[in-house]
């Protein structure tokens, strides 16, 4: 049976104070206004110029006013639901939950059978879903590997491989062009049954990743006004590089980050006003001794929860990062370090959604049974997020009067009721062996934790006539897309 268990935090933290927040808006805007964000798209640059923006069309520069930010934002929503096609698997981002995903576009994995390390492909998309439709931790599903045996339209088999293993909602970071977004539009559009459900209810939602500093992606960014005209929720990830491309400061990172997002959220809004948008905004930093890309930095965990303020700042849901460290192996002290501070830290700030579970080595390789390890600590920080109920029967003062002193409440009927509830991690605390044999080796554990699932869970199968449907628009993309 499927199942999701958002985090539903009553514990809050905030890493910006007001006054901050209100800086780092106000300078967002400045850049806005006076240096301006590049827009490779003639479509794109048309519709500000129409709306009053200060358009250099050779440079491909867009500048906004303050005002014309903040009457475009006005009309984005706060609040909307993201649907999944069963019974308890809608998501509402209204503030009061975060609802987390596995992380996407990882290009390797490590065979499942063989431990071989190879190219990603559809299969490992659709095995990744059917275990993604089991975990309760995962709440809607990445397309968590690329297929790269599909070419130039594999987000649309990454789609199909996604909605036929599982029932709950897809985010695709991979959708670019205009193309492909009406191709995964028809698609969507089977799965939601016609295209005022697909706005009512949609099933599928999209990402698309802007370029530091200050630039937009073609293709991204017009196969996103695709979607925004459909009424499909569309979000932007920026992904600034504190030292190289972003200033070596937190606080110039954010502003960087902020205006890229910002300025394609006025796009969307300016080609249909109150079309769903969200906010993201993961920061890495550089480092200075090689230049490589480091993801598991305090620098970054701080960045990511003060993303989620300047999303809420803005009126829009917050997609914020988790997981995805550097760490290339399982089960690693490394491993432990980074994840409980970017997974915890998000959901704390207040995080709509968070992506991340799943991979490893800086969210480009795919070992099956992390997920497993992943979804443990998921676990542990939702029950930390959530805090102490001291409602009557929490705080179980008849119990007490009943057992008294010296006395014990292993046999009261309210210990057995509550003991039940209690989740126990069962890769760091394993059910006992028979003849207090060792337990294996908790990655053995987590092998076959995964496996388990592939073998006993049955995700609810996607109806023939539907399955049908979505390979003939796939015929028709390769057709179209490839030529």
């Amino acid at each position: 049976m499927t199942n999701i268990e958002p985090i539903r935090h009553k514990l809050r933290v905030n890493v910006l104070g007001t006054d901050q927040v209100a800086e780092l808006r106000a300078a967002t805007l400045t850049v806005l206004e006076t240096v301006g964000v590049h827009f490779p798209s003639e479509g794109a640059l048309r519709i500000f110029t129409e709306n009053g923006a200060q358009v250099d069309f050779e440079k491909q520069i867009v500048r906004l006013s303050p005002e014309l930010v903040l009457e475009a934002m006005s009309h984005a929503p706060r609040i909307y639901t993201l649907s999944g096609r069963a019974e308890g698997t809608d998501l509402t981002l209204d503030g009061t939950s975060s609802y987390f995903s596995t992380d996407g576009c990882g290009t390797e994995t490590i065979d499942i059978e063989t431990g071989e390390y190879r190219g990603s492909n559809k299969a490992d998309v659709a095995m990744m879903a059917h275990v993604a439709d089991y975990l309760s931790s995962i709440s809607f599903y990445w397309p968590i590997v690329s297929a790269q045996d599909y070419g130039r339209i594999a987000p649309l088999h990454e789609l199909d491989a996604s909605f036929n293993n599982t029932v709950k909602h897809i985010q695709s970071a991979t959708i670019i062009g205009e193309k492909l977004a009406h191709y995964s539009l028809r698609m969507a559009e089977v799965i939601a049954g016609s295209k005022e459900n697909l706005r009512k209810r949609p099933p599928l939602s999209s990402l698309v990743c802007t370029i530091a500093p200050l630039g937009q992606d073609k293709d991204g960014i017009e196969g996103a006004m695709v979607f925004a005209e459909a009424g499909v929720p569309v979000g932007f990830m920026a992904m600034p590089n504190i030292g190289s491309t972003s200033p070596a400061t937190m606080g110039g990172a954010l502003v960087v980050g902020n205006a890229e997002v910002v300025s394609a959220m006025v796009l969307m809004q300016l080609v249909a006003p109150g079309a769903p948008v969200f906010h993201s905004l993961l920061a890495s930093v550089m480092d200075p001794r090689s230049g490589h890309y480091i993801a598991s930095m305090s620098e970054k965990y701080l960045c990511n929860a003060a993303a989620v303020q300047l999303a809420h700042d803005w009126g829009v849901p917050s997609l914020g990062g988790a997981f995805g460290v550097d760490c290339p192996e399982p089960g690693s002290w490394q491993l432990g370090r980074d994840s409980v501070y970017t997974s915890l830290l998000t959901p704390l700030a207040g995080a709509d959604m968070v992506e991340g579970l799943g991979l490893l080595r800086a969210a480009t390789l795919l070992l099956p049974e992390q997920i497993i390890y992943d979804d443990e600590i998921y676990h542990t920080h939702r029950i930390l997020a959530e805090g102490i109920d001291t409602t009557p029967d929490k705080l179980a003062l008849d119990v007490i009067e009943a057992v008294g002193p010296r006395g014990h409440f292993l046999f009261e009927k309210h210990t057995c009721r509550m003991v039940e509830k209690i989740w126990l991690p069962k890769l760091t605390h394993p059910d006992q062996m028979m003849d207090d044999l060792p337990s294996p080796d908790i990655r053995k554990r987590a092998r076959a934790a995964f496996e388990k699932i592939l073998t006993q869970h049955q995700p609810e199968p996607l109806p023939k006539d539907l399955q049908v449907e979505l390979r003939k628009i796939m015929r028709a993309a390769e057709e179209d897309v490839i030529v």
